[in-house]
């Protein structure tokens, strides 16, 4: 057996069974390089950020925030909220058309695309219950 899951993170193992607490074979620690939490046999470990979404897209949706926050200091929460919901869905159906090819990525695809259109109906149901009540 090569590594042991432990947390999330795959804990490399020597030859005896025992963790080597990210030291390589010659005794020197890899603390703070890259691959630190290699295995001895040379095999890369997984990154989730290369498998993650575009920066570019990433970006947009921080202007899309800011945009949004801004209109809520300012008294206009129907359009922030309009704003948040919307970017929301567009994101979670984005993910659903696209599927691995989508600039937006965070976790599987039915997840992503059920918390987007989660977040988005929810907004929008919390803000009218809201409104009609308050």
């Amino acid at each position: 057996m090569q590594g042991q899951y432990v947390i999330g993170r795959r804990e490399p193992k020597t030859n005896n069974g025992k963790t080597n607490n990210g030291k390589t074979n010659n005794g020197k620690t890899n603390e703070g390089k890259a691959g630190a939490h290699m295995s001895d046999g040379g095999h890369h470990p997984y990154v989730s950020e290369s498998h993650e979404g575009s920066p570019w897209f990433e970006w947009a949706l921080t202007l899309i925030v800011i945009v949004a926050t801004v209109l809520g200091f300012i008294g206009k929460t129907m359009e922030a909220t309009a704003v948040f919901s919307v970017a929301s869905m567009v994101c979670a159906f984005l993910r659903l058309a696209l599927r691995e090819r989508s600039p937006w990525k965070v976790r599987s695809v039915r997840f992503d695309s059920f918390i987007g259109f989660a977040l988005g109906l929810g907004l929008i149901v919390l803000y009218m219950s809201i409104r009609l009540h308050g």
